[in-house]
């Protein structure tokens, strides 16, 4: 930790067992992990383009919810939080969120998105049957700084079946970070840290053209606030 108080770059083995570290911390000892978030974690996603989730299940984990039962949307869209109507794992987070005005403001405009567009809600892939495969470079999840903390997030989904990157943008960095429709049962994203952009796949659990425009569009209002 010494070095990120210091503002010293951290190199990839350090980079990798810091990442380590935080994964035993948020298994072992969620008070630590929660002191080492509000420490630590704006910093990591500007420096190191690495998300860390503040709780246990977040924003990601609600929207399977809704997936599952859309009839809880309009409660959440009215604010109406009857936490009994919610997973326990779940409390922690829309407790949090629904106090803070930012939070809250985000957490509106996703909802009333998805209200505008419950057909989208509707249709979307299938939930998947197995654990999602991850696939980086060389095997090693930890190569490419914050990718896989951008995967496990994107593994929260439970439409997505496989998480593959496949190559580098070799003229310069992309322009702004997106998810794209490319066939029925998969889309492309790019990821970009301060180094390179990375473009990758995400395949779905079932091959339907609509149903993949659709996760795509969910996907790229959750992460990019609707852009690509």
């Amino acid at each position: 930790m010494r070095k990120l108080d210091q503002g010293q770059k951290l190199g990839k083995d350090e980079y990798q067992r810091l990442m380590e570290y935080i994964e035993e911390l948020r298994d072992k000892s969620p008070e630590s992990y929660m002191l080492f978030y509000e420490r630590y974690a704006l910093l990591l996603y500007q420096d190191y383009s690495t998300y860390l989730p503040r709780f246990a299940q977040g924003i990601d984990h609600l929207l399977n919810l809704l997936m599952e039962k859309p009839e809880l949307l309009p409660k959440l869209k009215e604010h109406q939080l009857a936490m009994e109507l919610f997973p326990p794992e779940l409390h922690p987070y829309l407790q949090y969120s629904f106090t803070q005005p930012a939070d809250s403001l985000s957490l509106s405009i996703l909802f009333n998105f998805l209200d505008n567009n419950q057909e989208l809600v509707n249709q979307l892939p299938a939930a998947r049957k197995n654990e999602v495969v991850c696939k980086f470079e060389d095997g090693n999840p930890y190569k490419e700084v914050g990718l896989k903390a951008h995967f496990d997030r994107l593994s929260r989904y439970s439409f997505i079946t496989r998480l593959q990157s496949y190559r580098y943008l070799s003229a310069a960095k992309a322009a702004s970070d997106r998810i794209e429709f490319l066939a029925a049962d998969r889309l492309g994203g790019i990821f970009t840290n301060r180094e390179k952009s990375i473009y990758y796949f995400i395949f779905l659990s079932e091959a339907n053209e609509i149903k993949a425009r659709n996760a795509c569009r969910l996907l790229n209002m959750v992460f990019y606030g609707g852009k690509g």
